[in-house]
């Protein structure tokens, strides 16, 4: 191969790019997990946020102990999550999150934290979310305030949950999460191309009910 044809092949192969993954609200996962009755409704949520990054506030811690895993010292944590009353559990061991525990007031059991990991699964008999990966972003307080701070009353057109069985993947709203209370119905009647039909053709059909909405109002 000439210098030529090598330059050519060069700038015709792809660039492999890591991306980045979209982090997800944990308060609002950890919520819909305890509000999911039926066992299928549970397994689709768990697969839908394994592997993915979320953001917990609000976690109380009820135990902390020192350890040492793959020779890196830190703290395994379990801690309260107060909107599905579920425990959240992981070790930190990073130094910058290492760092903010030990920042003066120190982090103590009781106090409350915010962090970021990837969901590894669930633990049923001790109802916990088990996180990888994570990361303190700040110490924090134990609840929200009086007003708006969960996802979905910030932003109601923010994705709650995301359906990727069919052939092509779909997005709920947090302000449309109360179709998920159809899905054992219609998988049982179905399956997931009834989900899948279900969610594309109600979601379609709220979209064009707000568009008209706004219309009417004569907003943009």
């Amino acid at each position: 191969m000439n210098r030529l044809s090598f330059v050519l092949v060069a700038l015709i192969l792809p660039v492999a790019v890591p991306v980045k993954a979209a982090t997800s609200n944990g308060n609002e996962f950890a919520l819909a997990l305890s509000e999911a009755k039926a066992p299928a409704g549970r397994a689709a949520l768990i697969q839908d946020a394994s592997g993915r990054p979320h953001f917990f506030r609000y976690l109380q811690i009820i135990e902390m102990q020192q350890v040492t895993e793959e020779g890196k010292a830190g703290f395994r944590i379990s801690a309260f999550e107060p909107s599905s009353y579920m425990d959240v559990v992981f070790t930190v061991s990073m130094p910058v999150s290492l760092s903010i525990l030990k920042a003066d007031p120190v982090t103590k059991v009781g106090d409350a934290i915010a962090v970021t990991g990837k969901v590894l699964g669930v633990d049923s008999g001790k109802n916990a979310v088990l996180l990888g990966e994570p990361i303190v972003r700040q110490k924090d307080r134990l609840s929200p305030k009086i007003g708006k701070e969960l996802l979905s009353e910030v932003n109601p057109g923010a994705t709650f949950y995301s359906y990727t069985e069919g052939p092509r993947p779909v997005k709920l709203e947090a302000r449309d999460r109360d179709l998920l209370q159809h899905r054992d119905r219609v998988m049982a009647a179905g399956g997931p191309k009834a989900w899948f039909d279900f969610l594309e053709t109600e979601i379609a059909k709220r979209k064009q009910e707000r568009a008209a909405v706004l219309k009417g109002s004569g907003q943009p």
